[in-house]
């Protein structure tokens, strides 16, 4: 209650109890009588006071065993006439609310062409209509605080919103289960979904048996072709991500070509969802990498064709990931189910006020995404909107795996279950995430974090570990730290055992291998800074060596988007709102690193080619995976297998200044060279041997 605004407010906060408070600044806040009048029936009766409690604000009077019908409307009136609506709002507070009121039917709006029946979940609300084009119809409260209603007559394209009411007004909001919107989430659009049927090629996948056959590859859909360097014809769109003869300067392949070329197996897509700022009808006024959800149910206009039509964005969405598919390249799309833009204006908070985010033990928002709000995960029916929608983008998207964005906010059942139910389709499904302990209201041991990785052994984690001791430091303030590839001779032994990946999960599968993604400096621009003293030819030598140790690493290989061909965003790390020419790819880089990309794809065919980079388990690995220093420089990588071309594969790395002479690998296959002698491994260089069956 604010102070001198608000005379009364009256709430049930159980089924059969009420709450009225009543300003002390009004009659000091006493009334001897209070009445309900249902404004359905136009009944008004006295119920009596059950007990009271004040504070210095307000007097507050409880009200136990009333009849209370959640269909109808009503009022409380106190002694002097003064009325209140009676709220319902404060149900979503009751330790039972989802045993009350979760709802396990459809949501949404159920399409025929001859009729759409509209379903919203809204239990705490008075009254729910809904809005197609410019007329507005009721909706009846169903069976656990579901709103329906149908209207005849074919709505295909059609423009619809929701008006809830919760108090006195009826405040507009969108559909939480829509599946189109038009341009900036005015509007949802109902949609034939049976008319996105373009083939997913799902038979063109490869099945994994084993999750450390992926090879993942980070990209922006905006960033990847929005370089003038290559003449896109849609630049920045889901078509131009897909489009085919795109060429870099000197006529080498660029764009999806160049992807397809490149041997990873996985694409793992920056958020695709709609996100919040970006105005989709001038896509390049601003920029957002997209990490500020508005709805998780419908894909990012700005990169449509059309964000005003509905089918725009969610067929080019599909025809996408179909295209990609088409190649044998699976899709793994980023999901920040952690937290919305803005909590207020949200559907989430409009449709059922205070349920669909986490509150600490005072009843405050917690913030442990640092971006005002988390969602509550362990509530039944967010829960059950997570799933559904990681379902949708499964089943009607053909997207193939999830990475989970700040995943320590949500809970290792949502998580686990999330993973079971997209596993029992496709059982090459993968699913990983950032395991960070974040500050959430939420129990150590609730945590999506990476310390519990015991209690979600097929989920992966990005590991921060290996990333800081291979390359070094990654924070603004930490870009001067080296890492053993940087020179850090000290990190020589962990590094070894990084490679080797023992020593962190339960499951060597869990670790995502990454020393650069989209968050911090790129790998170029930290080595500008911690080895800024060496040549630039230097640097690049050192960054090569790193990204071919990432990739022939046990665990699951991660490459962020121009890795490989040294891209630079000029310095800048956080750069989630820096426009495109700083966070367009440049591929006229690829003109200037042929020899090295070609390196790199020569260690990715390496590593599918060979089971011994893909063991899973830590037994596996400790078996058959081996690693030494000489004189705490250079590193000693070997590899053993029972299957492939060789029977054993040795890699010699040295990121010191020192020379080391090479003296037992007469009986091995050169498999590459960075030198002209066999055996000299000269300062800052590597070599990989294998020893034939």
């Amino acid at each position: 209650m604010e102070k001198g605004k608000i005379r009364m407010l009256a709430n049930l906060i159980e089924l059969n109890k009420i709450e009225v408070r009543l300003s002390k600044k009004y009659y000091g806040g006493i009334s001897p009588k209070f009445y309900l009048r249902d404004l359905n029936k136009e009944t008004l009766v006295e119920i009596p006071v059950a007990e009271t409690c004040e504070d210095d604000i307000c007097v507050k009077y409880y009200f136990k065993n009333v009849h209370i019908d959640l269909t109808h409307h009503y009022e409380m009136v106190d002694n002097y006439g003064l009325s209140a609506i009676l709220q319902y709002v404060r149900l979503s507070e009751l330790d039972d609310f989802d045993e009350l009121f979760y709802y396990d039917g459809k949501l949404g709006p159920l399409y025929q062409k001859e009729k759409t029946t509209f379903k919203v979940w809204a239990p705490t609300a008075l009254e729910v209509m809904v809005k197609v084009g410019n007329e507005a119809y009721q909706m009846e409260r169903k069976e656990k605080g579901v709103f329906e209603v149908t209207i005849q007559g074919d709505l295909d394209n059609q423009e619809y919103n929701y008006l809830i009411r919760h108090h006195k007004s009826f405040h507009e909001t969108l559909d939480l289960y829509a599946y189109a919107s038009n341009a900036n989430s005015n509007s949802n659009i109902v949609i034939d979904v049976d008319k996105i049927n373009e083939p997913l090629y799902l038979e063109n996948l490869q099945h994994m048996k084993r999750k450390t056959e992926a090879i993942i590859y980070e990209l922006s859909v905006r960033d990847f072709t929005m370089s003038k360097t290559i003449n896109a014809t849609h630049p920045g769109t889901f078509m131009s991500l897909v489009e085919s003869g795109l060429v870099t300067p000197q006529g080498n392949k660029a764009g999806f070509d160049y992807l397809v070329d490149l041997g990873v197996t996985h694409v793992q897509i920056m958020p695709m969802y709609d996100f919040a700022t970006v105005d989709e009808l001038h896509p390049t006024v601003m920029y957002d990498w997209g990490y500020d959800p508005i709805q998780y149910n419908v894909p990012e206009g700005s990169y449509a064709l059309d964000p005003q039509d509905g089918y725009s964005r969610v067929k080019e969405c599909r025809h996408m990931v179909s295209t990609l598919h088409q190649k044998g390249l699976r899709v793994v799309m980023d999901v920040v189910y952690n937290h919305m833009y803005d909590y207020y204006t949200s559907a989430f908070e409009r449709t059922v006020p205070g349920y669909y985010f986490r509150k600490n033990q005072y009843g405050e928002m917690s913030n442990g995404s640092w971006c005002g709000n988390d969602l509550e995960s362990r509530h039944q029916m967010v829960r059950r909107y997570i799933k559904d929608m990681c379902l949708r983008w499964q089943k009607l998207y053909g997207v193939d795996g999830f990475r989970f964005d700040l995943m320590g906010i949500i809970d290792i059942e949502t998580l686990n279950q999330v993973y079971d139910q997209a596993s029992k389709i496709d059982d090459s499904f993968i699913m990983y995430g950032e395991g960070w302990n974040m500050p959430t209201a939420m129990d150590d041991h609730e945590k999506g974090m990476q310390d519990n990785h015991r209690k979600m052994l097929n989920i992966g984690f990005f590991n921060d570990y290996y990333r800081e001791t291979l390359k070094g430091g990654s924070g603004d303030s930490a870009l001067k730290d080296k890492g053993y590839f940087a020179g850090n001779m000290y990190n020589c032994e962990i590094g070894g055992e990084c490679m080797k990946n023992t020593n962190r999960y339960s499951y060597v599968d869990q670790s995502i291998n990454y020393v650069e993604c989209h968050d911090n400096a790129t790998t170029f621009d930290k080595f500008a800074i911690s080895n800024g003293d060496e040549p630039l030819e230097t640097r690049k030598k050192r960054q090569l060596m790193l990204n071919v140790a990432l990739i022939l690493s046990q665990g699951i290989p991660f490459i962020h988007c121009g890795q490989e061909f040294y891209r630079s965003k000029d310095g800048l790390g956080n750069t989630y709102n820096t426009l495109d020419h700083i966070n367009a790819v440049n591929w006229s880089l690829v003109d200037e690193n042929q020899e090295d990309i070609e390196t790199l794809k020569q260690m990715i065919q390496l590593r599918k080619e060979n089971g011994g980079f893909k063991y899973e388990t830590i037994q596996e690995v400790n078996e058959y995976v081996s690693t030494n220093h000489f004189d705490y420089r250079i590193l000693r990588y070997c590899v053993k297998q029972n299957k492939g071309k060789y029977q054993e594969i040795v890699a010699y790395f040295n990121p010191s200044y020192y020379d080391f002479e090479i003296n037992d690998m007469d009986e091995y296959e050169v498999i590459y060279n960075d030198h002209e002698s066999r055996t000299y491994l000269a300062p800052i260089s590597m070599k990989i041997f294998g020893l034939k069956r």
